[in-house]
């Protein structure tokens, strides 16, 4: 586990592109990390504690394997650095400093109990990149066993700075929403927390993110139980006016039923009022008939009895 006091300090020299030896000390031996505009001069990394040799740092990246290490030791080369030696490997003198100078960045961080920073002059020489140096600190300090934060990418434009490769672009792609990455490297992690550092990612601790979950879940579970409720409040409500215009209809049909009852017996009526005028006036066009036959009748026989008299 490293030192957080170094990784820190290594992140605010190459953020503030920073020119200077940051001296790292560990019970009261010292190393000095010469820094030219936040990068680290490798060539300036002198051998003090924490120094690491160019083949046993390309073994730690896996650059070289462990039969090549082998038979360098069996020749007496494994700690040699020279170009006749790189070449053969099959490395070239770029990767081999970089890779030097990232492995004796992470011992120191590893052994340092202090630091401190101090511009000045720290002369020419080849750069290794500040931004490679920092993840590589920062990786010392991260703890694949914990439980990881849940991510999200707000510009990965924006994380240009950081180098990442077209490995890491690919891997970050995912937290294009929010996302807890799945068994991270200690690498994977430091590029994350650098990247949420510098504003790239929005994070949020795993616990937060639980009861951030819960109180969405909370919040869903209150929302379709309100939806629930509306969906039977304005179903009741429908039925309640379905009962209502089936019953104006009922109450509709009724009166129309009545009122068509009661036309029929007023036309009964009426028809029967008709029928009984009309026997009336027949009986007494009949007794009228009758009375005029009869009377026709005495004044036939009136004059028969007259004409008999007169005979």
């Amino acid at each position: 586990m490293g030192n957080p006091q170094v990784v820190e300090a290594l992140f605010k020299a190459y953020l503030d592109r920073a020119t200077g030896w940051l001296t790292c000390t560990a019970q009261g031996r010292e190393t000095k990390i010469p820094f030219r505009d936040g990068s680290v001069v490798g060539t300036s990394l002198g051998a003090a504690f924490g120094w690491q040799g160019t083949v046993p740092a390309l073994v730690q990246t896996g650059r070289l394997g462990l039969s090549q290490l082998d038979a360098l030791w069996a020749r007496g080369e494994a700690s040699a650095a020279d170009s006749d030696t790189l070449d053969e490997l099959g490395v070239v003198p770029a990767e081999a400093e970089s890779a030097r100078v990232l492995a004796s960045i992470r011992e120191t961080v590893r052994l340092s109990d202090g630091v401190r920073f101090d511009a000045g002059d720290v002369g020419s020489g080849d750069l290794v990149s500040g931004a490679r140096v920092v993840r590589e600190a920062w990786a010392t300090i991260s703890s694949p066993s914990s439980e990881p934060a849940w991510f999200f990418v707000k510009d990965l434009s924006a994380a240009a700075r950081w180098e990442p490769t077209e490995e890491d672009r690919a891997w970050l792609a995912q937290f294009a929403e929010w996302k807890q990455p799945v068994s991270p490297t200690a690498h994977q992690l430091a590029l994350l927390e650098v990247l949420t550092r510098s504003g790239v990612l929005d994070s949020v601790p795993a616990e937060e993110m639980r009861r951030r979950e819960e109180e969405a879940r909370l919040r869903r579970e209150e929302e379709e139980r309100a939806e629930q409720a509306r969906l039977k409040a304005e179903a009741e409500e429908r039925a309640r006016l379905e009962e209502e215009a089936r019953l104006a209809e009922e109450a509709r049909l009724a009166e129309e039923a009545r009122l068509a009852e009661e036309a029929r017996l007023a036309e009964e009526a009426r028809l029967a009022e008709e029928a009984r005028l009309a026997e009336e006036a027949r009986l007494a066009e009949a007794a009228r008939l009758a009375e005029a036959a009869r009377l026709a009748e005495e004044a036939r026989l009136a004059e028969e009895a007259r004409l008999a008299e007169e005979a």
